[in-house]
């Protein structure tokens, strides 16, 4: 893979059921199923983004847990945790990727819904993940890094998806696959590290497996 792709998985700013920005608690699992799905699918680093010190020590024990602690002999969940550095900042996971890789990297955003929170914002219209695909797929190796945001709490605050470069789609159930009359609505409350996988496999899952 010519693109270097990277995580970040964010806790701030993020927004409440409210829809205030705050600061969201940090997720052992979250931590853990980003990594090991980074590694899968050849992720370059997954950094947790967060601005308080507490929870960013929490991260490098967690870390250092798995390479140097008793689970360093768990050789997967240890290879895979290899790849996970805490950032205060999405500006600061930017600026790493623009030391490691030359160059800046393309951030983009994605969200449960995009109304009207996209709108808001004022984002461009969502690019689609076969696009995506065949970018990555066709990428030189001049090709700038990718940068996949994803928000924890209730999603990303305006001022990121306004600041994005690249918003791509909601994950979601086709609308002819709704039954309306069984009740079933547009419910979508996915799990931020369930969706990062999904969105994983989409741009560089193997499409010839059967």
């Amino acid at each position: 893979m010519k693109m270097a792709i990277f995580l970040a998985l964010v806790h701030h700013p993020v927004l409440d059921r409210s829809g205030r920005v705050v600061t969201s608690a940090l997720t052992n699992v979250d931590v853990h199923d980003l990594a090991r799905s980074g590694r899968t699918f050849g992720v370059t680093r997954s950094y947790v983004v967060t601005p308080v010190a507490l929870q960013q020590r929490m991260v490098t024990e967690m870390v250092e847990h798995w390479q140097l602690g008793a689970g360093s002999a768990h050789l997967r969940r240890a290879e895979a945790m290899q790849r996970v550095s805490v950032m205060p900042s999405i500006d600061a996971a930017r600026t790493d990727i623009t030391k490691r890789t030359g160059r800046a990297p393309v951030v983009a955003v994605t969200a449960a819904r995009w109304e009207p929170e996209g709108r808001k914002a004022g984002t461009q219209e969502p690019e689609s993940f076969d696009l995506w695909r065949h970018k990555i797929a066709s990428a030189g190796d001049d090709a700038q890094p990718l940068l996949l945001v994803f928000g924890t709490g209730w999603g990303l605050a305006p001022e990121v998806l306004a600041e994005a470069d690249v918003r791509l789609p909601p994950v979601q159930r086709r609308p002819e696959l709704l039954d309306a009359e069984a009740g079933d609505g547009p419910y979508n409350h996915l799990s931020v590290r369930a969706a990062a996988a999904i969105i994983l496999d989409r741009l560089l899952g193997d499409r010839d497996l059967h």
